[in-house]
């Protein structure tokens, strides 16, 4: 069976390149030609040198790097508040990354970006379309959006803590099963992606009024809904609407990739 890694390239990139570029804050675009030159190099050999241990820990056949693309506004559009409170890209960052995606491709890892589309909405798109053909994928990321997700046949990898993560983890950090995740952070808020949530409505009030059905219809139209948390919810039915919305991936886009190009050459996985 083929095995598929999908990495959320700048999740990964982002946390390597922040290790070199610490000792120089806060301001690091100020420094000279030579140190901005050592920051991407050292940024590149550490990107090498996660891709190189990612193929020996999780024995891919076919990986890609997935990247964000700019011009992605539909979430934004929809919910202005989604990711409002993101820092920009550093701009070494941002003029590094070229080169960065040039040594993944020499490294046998080929890399993808649609100027349209999130990172996270094709990962997921050819995770679902690869799973429904009953193939291993294994989306290699910290980002918690990816959660949802997981199931027998897609797989989500913590590429610093070196954990693959289980639904068990999911139900027991959150107090519910993976499918459920999207309804919780649309009531309570989700802090990563700027989503407020409800007011008032914190985990605990939140995972009680889950509990009593489903889907938030029949949990408000069940006997032992509190009436005022009931009158709440629903005067904060389109916001939860548009936190539904933004946080859910879509899974369903025609990417038109060829698996073929995205197997490892055997020579660069000897290496």
């Amino acid at each position: 069976m083929m095995h598929l890694v999908l990495i959320d390239a700048l999740n990964l990139i982002r946390r390597l390149y922040a290790v070199q570029e610490r000792p120089y804050l806060p301001l690091p675009e100020q420094v000279t030609d030579g140190t901005r030159q050592q920051i991407i190099n050292n940024t590149r050999n550490m990107v090498v040198q996660a891709l190189q241990r990612l193929r020996l820990e999780l024995a891919p056949s076919h990986a890609l790097l997935v990247f964000d693309g700019r011009d992605s506004q539909w979430r934004q559009q929809r919910c202005p508040e989604y990711k409002a409170n993101r820092k920009p890209m550093p701009t070494i960052l941002a003029e590094a990354l070229p080169a960065l995606e040039q040594a993944a491709e020499q490294h046998g890892f080929r890399c993808f970006t649609d100027a349209t589309l999130e990172a996270d909405d094709v990962i997921a798109s050819i995770a679902s379309k690869l799973n429904q053909h009953q193939q291993q994928v294994t989306i290699v990321s910290t980002d918690k959006g990816f959660l949802p997700l997981l199931n027998q046949g897609i797989r989500v990898y913590d590429p610093f803590a070196r954990q693959q993560l289980t639904p068990a983890d999911v139900e027991k950090k959150f107090g519910v099963a993976p499918e459920q995740l999207v309804r919780l952070w649309s009531l309570t808020g989700d802090s990563t992606n700027n989503i407020a949530g409800v007011s008032g409505v914190g985990p605990k009030t939140a995972l009680e009024l889950m509990a009593l059905g489903e889907t938030l219809t029949e949990a408000l139209a069940h006997p032992d809904c509190p009436r005022k948390l009931r009158d709440k919810i629903l005067s904060h039915k389109d916001a939860i609407v548009s936190y539904m919305q933004v946080l859910s991936l879509q899974t369903t886009l025609e990417l038109g990739l060829n698996l073929q190009a995205l197997r490892l050459p055997e020579q660069v996985q000897e290496q």
